[in-house]
């Protein structure tokens, strides 16, 4: 046994040599991993330098195609001509309105059962909606449904019952030291629960609310507040027998207020010019983002390239800028303001309650002057037979106009 003699080696001695050539067996072992372990390293090393190698070669190999590049294309560099940054200007991009479009108009719930589905929903976050909900039963449909379609009128409908029996006779004036057009909201409750249109100020008068913001500011006159301007539309003839306002309440009746109103083009450089012009323009609005049937806004300057406007429906609306393209293809019709030429005009009028035509007699010592959508003028004193609803209007006049009524607008 290796040299040993198993005869004459103790059982002890034997133990001691099971144990070295273990011991021996276990450093072998231990000596071979280490080689393993520092050939991996050597590897690892080897392989990193190679990699590091071959990104500089890349880098290198980069930089000299895009010298060589650069000296081919150095002489063809042109630098801007004047010709070249004013095509930059002109072709510059319109700015456009950003617009929150929880801010839109909604279309108003069929029933009174789907809009107190939707006032149930807000009332989960909403404790005056809540109230509201919760008390249901003393609002009639027309409110509950409103308030669905426009939660700004929340004040205006807690306050409903104790309000609505009110009389409201517009015998006030608002403040008509104005620096720039007010903002007159139709669900104001000092007009707003006023009859108009078959209806409230607050649901359908933005006509004459829009005409009256006109009205204060170009007059600096704070007697023709919304309710009296309502009446005004009502009494002349101006609200067809369906609830409708006649545009001819944009150009006759405004003259019959001492004020000029120039039919515009949807054309974004004459609402500039006319404002600049310190003029007040009316736009007849088709469902959008500020109706879903038909209203009215007042607009009343234009600054970093929006337009502000006046939303009687709105506050929300009315404090964010809109761009032309935006408004222009909702517009159906606008109109620029100023104070009239001639003294105010007296006018009667003899309504029939069966649709048919409405007898105006216009009275006027001064002109008001009217520009027709195609752009040719007019200057009128007329006595006019107006059918607010109809689509033609029989006028005897010094020069033939179109009173601007064929086509009525709804003012919601």
């Amino acid at each position: 046994m290796d040299g040993y003699d198993n005869e004459e080696l103790t059982e002890a001695e034997l133990e001691d040599i099971r144990r070295e050539r273990a011991a021996a067996r276990r450093r072998k072992l231990a000596a071979r991993e280490r080689r393993r372990k520092k050939r991996r390293q050597q590897a690892i090393i080897r392989c990193s330098i190679l990699l590091v190698a071959v990104i500089l070669v890349i880098f290198i190999i980069v930089k000299l195609i895009t010298g060589i590049v650069g000296l081919f294309t150095k002489d063809k560099k042109k630098s801007p001509t004047t010709e070249e940054v004013t095509t930059q200007q002109v072709t510059t991009e319109a700015p456009v309105a950003e617009i929150d479009e929880n801010i839109l108009a909604k279309d108003m719930p069929a029933d009174r059962a789907t809009a107190l589905a939707t006032l149930q929903a807000l009332a989960t976050t909403d404790t005056d909606i809540k109230s509201i909900v919760d008390n249901e039963a003393v609002y009639p449909d027309v409110v509950i449904r409103n308030l669905a379609a426009n939660t700004e009128l929340k004040q205006f409908t807690l306050d409903y019952v104790a309000k609505i029996n009110t009389v409201y006779d517009g015998n006030f004036t608002v403040d008509a030291n104005q620096t720039e057009v007010p903002l007159f909201l139709q669900y104001d409750e000092e007009w707003g629960y006023a009859d108009y249109a078959n209806d409230l100020v607050a649901y359908s008068g933005s006509a004459p609310t829009c005409l009256s913001m006109a009205y204060t500011y170009l007059k600096q006159d704070g007697s023709m507040n919304p309710i009296k301007v309502a009446d005004y539309s009502t009494e002349h003839g101006y609200v067809d027998e369906h609830g409708d306002t006649n545009w001819a309440l944009m150009t006759d009746g405004a003259a019959g207020l001492g004020l000029s109103a120039e039919t515009l083009n949807v054309d974004e450089d004459d609402m500039k010019a006319a404002l600049e012009a310190g003029k007040v323009i009316i736009c007849s609005m088709a469902p959008g983002d500020f109706t879903r049937s038909s209203s009215y806004i007042v607009i009343k300057d234009y600054k970093d390239g929006l337009f502000d406007v006046n939303d009687p429906t709105s506050q929300a609306r009315s404090d964010v800028g809109w761009d032309f393209k935006r408004l222009s293809d909702q517009i159906t019709n606008m109109w620029a303001f100023s104070v009239g030429t001639g003294d105010t005009t007296t006018v009667d009028s003899t309504n029939s309650t069966d649709g048919t035509d409405a007898n105006v007699s216009t009275d006027s010592t001064g002109t008001s002057d009217t520009t027709t959508s195609n752009g040719s003028s007019t200057d009128s004193t007329t006595t006019t037979n107006n059918a607010a609803g109809s689509d033609s209007t029989n006028t005897n006049t010094t020069s033939n106009t179109t009173a601007g009524n064929d086509d009525p607008q709804a003012a919601n």
